[in-house]
């Protein structure tokens, strides 16, 4: 390249050159620190976004929980039955143990895949719901 317009001493084009390579190494450096910064905050987003989506999920499940025994309620109210044992020799309408079986069939059949860290740790406070849950019932029997 002909710096010659400048009308620059060898020496100057010399330290021009050395001024640009050391601000394009000065513009690389803070580029990788904004990456990394980039790198940091998606980890907390992530983070933060599996610590909400597990409350949520927690919660949903409880929903889950509390809609079933109402249902289950309603159930033995409309047949009659007391809490302490069915009213009449049927324990359970064919209907009802065919939708019973219906989940479980599709659960059993769906393998999941290998778990990571989060979905572990979603899995485990939605155990520890489920324990809380029943224990609550328990208590409540």
């Amino acid at each position: 390249m002909d710096l010659s317009w400048l009308q620059l001493s060898p020496l100057q084009l010399h330290w021009v050159h050395e001024i640009s390579q050391s601000a394009l190494a000065a513009s690389v450096a803070v580029l990788g620190v904004v990456i990394l910064m980039e790198l940091a905050s998606i980890s907390r987003l992530r983070r933060a976004m599996d610590s909400h989506l597990q409350r949520v999920l927690e919660q949903l499940e409880l929903l889950r929980g509390e809609t079933q025994r109402l249902m289950e309620a309603q159930q033995r109210a409309s047949r009659g039955d007391t809490p302490d044992g069915p009213a009449s020799e049927q324990t359970a309408p064919a209907q009802t143990a065919v939708m019973a079986a219906a989940p479980t069939l599709a659960v059993n059949a769906y393998v999941p895949p290998a778990l990571g860290s989060s979905e572990a740790r979603l899995l485990a406070a939605l155990t520890a719901a489920r324990a809380r849950l029943s224990r609550t019932d328990e208590a409540a029997a």
